[in-house]
């Protein structure tokens, strides 16, 4: 870790961390002890490791080039992209609720549409039972 801290110029690491020069060359002469969120910080901040500051669960993502860089993804995001990916999972979300509406409306439709066949064969086998009934009657009275 002491190379690390060495490894960064004092003005750098006072601008991230706000601390003044003095205790920061204490730190890099090893005379005090370097706290662990500036650790974290200057991990984050240099080497862009969101593990660092965040926990275990973020190892692989890092910050480079002004891009959030994820495991599964060959090139980085900008924040345009990461705020536009909220709005795409809302969206997403409104249209799977409308699919599902639709999805209902049609299983209610095709319900109705079953039962208007089932009427409609019904009646055509009225239609047919009536006619034969009513020829039936026209010839007993002819």
């Amino acid at each position: 870790m002491e190379d690390f801290i060495k490894s960064i110029s004092t003005q750098e690491i006072e601008r991230i961390t706000g601390e003044k020069p003095e205790k920061i060359k204490r730190w890099k002469k090893g005379i005090t002890k370097i706290p662990e969120s500036v650790i974290r910080l200057l991990k984050l901040y240099v080497n862009g490791d969101a593990s660092g500051l965040l926990g275990k669960e973020w190892e692989g993502y890092y910050f480079k080039d002004e891009l959030f860089y994820v495991p599964e993804w060959r090139r980085g995001f900008t924040p345009h992209e990461i705020r536009s990916l909220f709005w795409k999972c809302q969206q997403i979300r409104n249209l799977n609720n409308e699919i599902n509406l639709l999805k209902q409306e049609l299983e209610r439709r095709n319900e109705e549409y079953n039962l208007l066949e089932i009427k409609s064969d019904f009646y055509k086998r009225q239609v047919i039972l009536e006619s034969r009934f009513g020829l039936m009657l026209q010839r007993s009275f002819s």
